[in-house]
């Protein structure tokens, strides 16, 4: 069945409403960020805009049977590689990087819809594949699979989006089970990859995150502003925080991306240390929810793809929230369902209408 029939569970309301929350929370944040600096509320509105195109693309995505979309997932796939080499060609530039498609007026990132045609790639794989462990062949498969998109968007070059699918590797390698000559080929891997990419690949503003990361003094007014600013806004916000619209740090403009990429500081400081436990909170159920909806998966490749859905979220929280705190360098990774952006908001949410489609079929017989 292609469409839910009637034997097909009841949606989880309480998962759903999760995510619904996190995302009307981001908007009020959004609005509190940029009221000042934007008095048509223009971002705003539009973050409305991605948050009910996202609505609906995760109701589409979790009424068609998963099945169906293993079936056409390398079409999918195939779709996002071809955008992905249309950036590395015709891509334009913006913010030192070649990752949106520019259409009548508006923008999108194909490598975000791209994590989700990876993660339906690596299910449908592993689908099909029930050994214990890894044969050579099928872990070059998984792997070159994976790595294909992230050395397109490494070119573009976007290292902090190739980073985010670094949890599909997890979960191939975690997982989909390998044996121990394989771990230790992986970690002489990246032990000789490692000082290669600092020289050859990573260019000279990425360096110096790295550089900042290590060392906040080194450019407290330039590279290291950023990093500064969010300390001093998640600081000054307290237990209670400053109140919505009250952050001094936004409504000032002292801190940079803080509709974006830095918007966990704007909850730092208006909402205080109760608000950030609240948020964290909500991220938590979902996690929790998410494995405990993995465990109860009818097959092995609705078990995988929540895996891989909910490992990005994971990996976007902590690393959103660490580089905002000076534990992580400086990358652009947005915050889940809560930071200004189409793709990423509208991924968040077909990522989270899959999750529901493979809870909602978990009796359904195939």
């Amino acid at each position: 069945m292609i469409f839910r029939d009637r034997g097909t569970p009841n949606i989880d309301w309480n998962f759903l409403g999760t995510a619904v929350v996190l995302a009307c929370i981001g908007c009020l944040l959004v609005y509190s960020a940029t009221y000042y600096s934007d008095p048509s509320l223009g971002w705003f509105k539009r973050q409305i805009l991605w948050v009910v195109i996202g609505v609906a693309l995760m109701i589409a995505f979790m009424m068609v049977d998963y099945h169906v979309l293993f079936d056409i997932a390398p079409i999918l796939y195939f779709i996002g590689i071809v955008l992905l080499l249309y950036l590395v060609v015709f891509g334009k530039v913006t913010a030192n990087v070649k990752s949106w498609i520019h259409i009548a007026g508006f923008q999108f990132q194909p490598s975000e819809f791209m994590k989700i045609f990876t993660a339906l790639m690596v299910a449908r794989f592993f689908d099909s594949n029930d050994r214990a462990y890894l044969d050579f062949r099928s872990f070059l498969m998984v792997m070159g699979m994976i790595s294909l998109p992230v050395a397109l968007i490494i070119i573009q070059p976007d290292f902090g989006t190739a980073a985010s699918f670094f949890p599909l590797y997890a979960v191939a390698m975690f997982f989909g089970g390998i044996r121990a000559r394989v771990w230790v080929a992986m970690i002489l891997l990246v032990a000789i990859a490692l000082p290669i990419g600092w020289f050859a690949f990573l260019k000279p503003y990425q360096k110096e995150r790295v550089l900042i990361f290590l060392n906040p003094e080194r450019d407290p007014l330039g590279s290291g502003y950023q990093v500064t600013q969010a300390k001093i806004a998640i600081g000054s916000g307290g237990i209670q925080g400053k109140g919505f619209r009250h952050g001094t740090q936004a409504k000032l403009e002292f801190l940079p991306a803080r509709h974006t990429d830095f918007i966990f500081a704007v909850l730092g400081e208006e909402w205080g240390f109760i608000g950030v436990v609240i948020v964290l909170g909500l991220y938590l159920f979902l996690v929790v929810q998410a494995l405990i909806f993995a465990k109860h998966a009818r097959d092995r490749g609705g078990t995988f793809l929540i895996i891989c859905l909910i490992s990005f979220v994971i990996f976007h929280v902590l690393i959103n929230v660490s580089m905002q705190i000076g534990i992580l360098p400086t990358t652009g990774i947005p915050l889940p369902l809560i930071s200004y952006g189409g793709s990423s908001t509208m991924m968040f949410f077909i990522a989270i209408g899959l999750i529901l489609n493979v809870d909602m079929r978990r009796y359904v017989n195939a």
